[in-house]
């Protein structure tokens, strides 16, 4: 994965930095039936908020993506390609392999606090599903 085998004083710390930092990972399976194979890597992200291109024709300028990967699995998903980039397989890795910002939250409170922030309209999940199966994902017993 991209974040392997970085440290602080790594050439590659630097260019990854905006990505999640050296010490920011911390990677937890469970052994229970929904999430057998699963692996979760709980990233502290620097920021939430992802600019979308000026040239999309979508309704919003910004997108706000909580998870990278999916529970579901849904083989036809579109958004199985961005798993290659952290170096990840976008077949089964997109589907056990997933990436839980565990401080969107906190983070995005401080990015629409910022004076910069112009109160553009911000799409959520356009990358993922917010609602992964498992209760402590997303605070609810509902699996989809």
């Amino acid at each position: 994965m991209r974040w392997e085998n970085l440290t602080p004083d790594s050439e590659h710390s630097r260019a990854d930095a905006a990505l999640f930092g050296a010490d920011a990972v911390t990677t937890r399976t469970f052994d229970t039936p929904e999430f057998a194979g699963i692996t979760f890597h709980e990233i502290r992200a620097r920021s939430v908020l992802n600019r979308v291109p000026g040239a999309s024709r979508m309704p919003f300028e910004w997108t706000v993506n909580p998870y990278r990967g999916c529970t579901h699995a849904c083989v036809y998903c579109f958004a199985r390609k961005s798993h290659s980039y952290l170096d990840l397989d976008t077949g089964i890795g997109f589907d056990s392999q997933i990436m839980v910002k565990v401080n969107a939250p906190d983070v995005l409170r401080r990015q629409l606090a910022a004076r910069r922030w112009q109160g553009e309209h911000i799409a959520m999940g356009t990358n993922v599903d917010c609602y992964q199966r498992g209760g402590w994902l997303h605070g609810s017993s509902r699996d989809r």
